[in-house]
């Protein structure tokens, strides 16, 4: 049976959201331009964050899987894995098919990047040795759903103008500095501070509407994976599982600490909601037939055994 019909209404909500989140913060770039250069500003924040989305649209995602030491699962790799994933991809209704990569580490995790035909989604030695085929093919069809709403393409949009944001900020500390060094002399303050109000509040307000943008995100990929699978219990299930883990890892790190943490410094929603969100998906009309799982499970592939626990890596700045 395929897919029904997405909801109208909620894939525009969606879409409206991050349509919203992504003009504010262009918005944001163009004030903190504005600030520094006046109206000449803003046309060189255009021209800039032009040029960089050019850039990071062209950029191959092989660096990214060099870093995280991915290798490209063959057609003889994984059989059970590379059928529930050929399923999945028809299911989504993917107009190229992304290529399966393994990255060993023993951390429980999956990822999407790239675009058009160079789509990859990535899974990790944990994330396979630890979850049965249901929750496995849960997390790819969130890695999938990821792909084919462009969530790669959008994040990476709203990165950029973070980025930039944040570094027209770095300008406006260096001018209150420079301000507050002319008070002291006695003169007048050479800068307005309207002007330096705005690049110093920008860069946080930018920062903020990115992590905003990444939690919705999320929540429509959760709800694309159950409609890709019909299952929505197995992504909440992998949830759980991935929550413990990461937990589990950090008290490792940061023994009888628990630091908190606001939503609105979260990249992710929290575990609880999402998992409580999938679960009222369980059961309804819109859902369509649960995927055919193969039997046999899915385990790493032969003679690739990671001993080492997840960690830091300097030079890359990636934990796995």
């Amino acid at each position: 049976m395929s897919n029904p019909p997405a909801n109208p209404s909620h894939d525009r909500s969606n879409k409206g959201q991050s349509a919203a989140i992504i003009f504010a913060m262009f918005a944001l770039l163009g004030l903190t331009g504005f600030a520094i250069w006046g109206p000449l500003g803003i046309l060189l924040s255009i021209l800039i964050s032009m040029f960089l989305i050019y850039s990071v649209s062209r950029a191959s995602p092989k660096l990214l899987l060099k870093m995280y030491k991915a290798r490209q699962l063959g057609p003889r790799d994984l059989p059970e894995l590379q059928d529930l994933f050929d399923r999945l991809v028809e299911r989504a209704g993917l107009e190229h098919k992304p290529t399966l990569y393994y990255v060993p580490s023993k951390m429980m995790n999956a990822f999407a990047t790239g675009r058009g035909e160079q789509t990859v989604v990535a899974v990790t030695h944990g994330l396979l040795q630890h979850m049965n085929n249901r929750e496995i093919g849960g997390v790819l069809a969130h890695e999938l759903s990821h792909i084919k709403h462009k969530d790669v393409w959008v994040m990476g949009l709203a990165d950029v103008f973070s980025r930039l944001t944040n570094s027209m900020g770095q300008i406006g500390q260096l001018l209150l500095f420079l301000s507050l060094g002319a008070l002291l002399l006695g003169s007048s303050l050479p800068i307005p501070m309207w002007c330096i109000a705005i690049l110093l509040l920008t860069p946080v307000a930018s920062t903020l509407l990115q992590l905003a943008l990444s939690r919705t995100r999320e929540y429509e990929a959760d709800y694309g994976a159950a409609q890709i699978t019909g299952d929505p219990a197995a992504l909440a299930s992998a949830l759980r599982k991935i929550d413990k883990a990461s937990k589990g890892w950090m008290q490792a790190i940061m023994p009888g600490r628990k630091v908190p943490e606001p939503a609105m410094l979260r990249t992710h929603p929290p575990t609880e909601e999402r998992i409580q969100r999938l679960m009222e998906m369980e059961g309804r009309q819109d859902m369509p037939n649960p995927v055919i799982i193969p039997q046999p499970m899915v385990n790493p592939p032969r003679g690739y055994v990671v001993r080492r626990r997840p960690r830091w890596h300097i030079m890359t700045g990636l934990w796995y």
